[in-house]
């Protein structure tokens, strides 16, 4: 059976993002550790960022809570530029109700499926059958030699085959079972990331809508779902001053006399169902992560 669920593990969000020695492909530099008095302010950073997100909804358990963790080490080609790190918060459901609702979501799309293969069975068994006389005579014909008569019969297996795999495909039961499954597994995942200088993002397609939060964002956006096999919208919210790029792209720009290793750019982005989505972005506290690009 074709299945077009949304696996659990969606949406979405990795777990805690650090980034061992920044800078992709050769490094003319060389690299350096970083140091201890950078490594505690990106920290005091990531911690207050993880402070501004929310705890776990009721019947819902928190995957990852692991400590800030920072980059270690940096390429000194780029370390003039502000440096990326992130944390990001996992939550999934974990309520008997859900446990349930799966359990009862797969047993209606099985039954929906043998109950159209039990309809379809007798044409089928007719078809069988027909095709098992078909072969005998064909490997009769090949016994005697007679190949012409034996390659003969292809023609009316292919017919027999097309039927079959036009019964196989009548009705709507797979369509049916496949949207059982998919509303079964919505509202399974909740993510929220808090990225610190990011390379770019690409906050809005032509589904967002501007939303109002706190903190008085550069910019802030929220869409329904983008894919077809998920119900999961998402929510982009940027702090600091962030100029287009093209492509509805943006970047940060790089805050006068403030070190690499502080915010300049914050970028939020939050996952989860579409009908959940908005009360989850009411919870975080937009106004700390503010706090983390103010002058």
């Amino acid at each position: 059976m074709r299945s077009k669920t949304v696996a659990a593990g969606l949406v979405l969000m990795s777990t805690l993002c650090a980034t061992p020695a920044m800078g992709d492909g050769p490094c003319d530099k060389g690299f350096r550790d970083t140091t201890a008095a950078e490594r505690a302010s990106m920290t005091r950073i990531l911690e207050a960022a993880r402070q501004a997100l929310p705890a776990a909804p009721a019947g819902w358990v928190l995957v990852n809570d692991d400590p800030p963790s920072v980059p270690q080490s940096l390429c000194m080609d780029s370390e003039r530029r502000p440096w990326p790190y992130s944390y990001s918060r996992t939550f999934r459901r974990a309520d008997n109700q859900k446990q349930a609702e799966i359990e009862a979501g797969t047993r209606a799309a099985a039954d929906i499926m043998r109950a159209d293969i039990a309809k379809k069975q007798p044409r089928l068994d007719a078809l069988q059958a027909k095709s098992e006389v078909l072969v005998k005579l064909q490997v009769a014909f090949m016994e005697k030699g007679d190949m012409t008569r034996a390659l003969e019969l292809n023609e009316q297996m292919a017919v027999l085959q097309e039927e079959a795999r036009r019964i196989m495909e009548e009705g709507d039961a797979e369509e049916r079972s496949a949207a059982i499954m998919k509303e079964m597994m919505r509202d399974i995942e909740i993510g929220i990331s808090v990225q610190v200088n990011p390379g770019g993002e690409s906050p809005a397609g032509d589904d967002a809508t501007a939303i109002a939060v706190d903190g008085s964002p550069a910019m802030a956006y929220r869409w329904d779902s983008r894919d077809d096999d998920s119900h999961q919208g998402g929510a982009v919210v940027l702090f600091g001053q962030w100029r287009e790029t093209g492509n509805g792209g943006r970047r940060h720009a790089v805050r006068g006399n403030v070190p690499a290793n502080f915010a300049h750019g914050v970028a939020v982005r939050v996952h989860a169902d579409e009908r959940r989505l908005e009360s989850v972005i009411e919870t975080i506290d937009f106004g700390a992560l503010a706090e983390l690009v103010a002058p």
